[in-house]
C-alpha cells in the first residue's frame, strides 16, 4: 500500500511538472490589445554612478522580481558605454518616457566633453523593454517582417510635413531608419531619434521623429 501511495504520488508530481511546463506564458512583444493607459509594470528609483570622471544618472527598477533583475542587468550594461576614456568624460540624465503593462522606456540625454578641447557634444540614446521579460526591444521586435520600406515612406512623409531639410551629402546622406535605430516609446506613441551627422543640419542638427502608435497600424506587431 505504502508503495502504491508513493508511486502515485510520483506520478501526481510529473503531471503537475509537465503541466506547468506546457502551460509556459509567451512573452513574446505585441501591440495587439494593447492599453497605453494600463498599470506600470514596474517602479522606478533614480540612481547616480561614477564611472571614472563620468557622472550617469538611471533608473534602478523594482517590482516583479524575474523581470527587473533581467531590466537591471540590461540597464547596467547599458550605461557602461558611457565611462570614462581617455579622450571623452560623460554627463548623462534619463527620463522614463513610457511605463504600462506592455513596456518601459528609458529616454537619456548623454553631454560628452572632450578632454583636451573641452567641447561638449550632445546628444541623445534610448532603451526600452519588454515588459512581459525585461529583455531590451529592437526595431525587429516591434515591427512586422518588411516593415523597412512602409516605415521609411511614413518618416519621410512626416519629415516633409516639417519642412525640414534632409542630408543630402555623398558623405552625409540620410538613409532613414535602419535595424539599429534609435527610439524611445512613450504611452501612446514611438519617437525616433537622429542626432548629429545622421539627418539634417537644421537648428541644433538632431531630428526626434515622432507617430501616435495607431498612426502605424499595419506595421507594428
Amino acid at each position: 500500500m505504502k508503495k502504491f501511495l508513493l508511486v502515485l504520488m510520483t506520478l501526481v508530481a510529473f503531471n503537475t511538472t509537465f503541466a506547468a511546463k506546457k502551460e509556459k506564458v509567451d512573452t513574446t512583444f505585441t501591440f495587439l490589445n494593447f492599453v497605453p493607459t494600463s498599470p506600470d509594470a514596474v517602479n522606478e528609483v533614480s540612481r547616480t554612478k561614477a564611472l571614472g570622471l563620468s557622472r550617469i544618472e538611471y533608473p534602478s527598477f523594482s517590482g516583479n522580481n524575474q523581470i527587473v533583475t533581467v531590466m537591471n542587468k540590461e540597464m547596467e550594461k547599458f550605461i557602461a558605454d558611457f565611462k570614462e576614456t581617455k579622450n571623452y568624460v560623460y554627463k548623462v540624465t534619463y527620463s522614463v518616457t513610457g511605463n504600462n503593462a506592455y513596456f518601459v522606456s528609458v529616454l537619456f540625454n548623454i553631454e560628452r566633453k572632450n578632454k583636451t578641447t573641452n567641447e561638449t557634444l550632445t546628444y541623445n540614446d534610448a532603451i526600452s523593454f519588454n515588459a512581459k521579460n525585461g529583455k531590451p526591444l529592437l526595431m525587429k521586435d516591434i515591427f512586422v517582417q518588411n516593415y523597412d520600406n512602409a516605415l521609411n515612406a511614413a518618416v519621410n512623409d512626416r519629415i516633409k510635413q516639417f519642412g525640414i531639410a534632409t542630408l543630402d551629402e555623398k558623405k552625409r546622406k540620410f538613409e532613414g531608419v535602419d535595424k539599429k535605430q534609435k527610439f524611445y516609446l512613450e504611452d501612446d506613441a514611438i519617437v525616433f531619434i537622429f542626432n548629429q551627422n545622421e539627418a539634417t543640419d537644421f537648428g541644433d542638427k538632431q531630428l526626434f521623429i515622432p507617430f501616435i502608435l495607431t498612426d502605424l497600424i499595419g506595421l507594428l506587431k
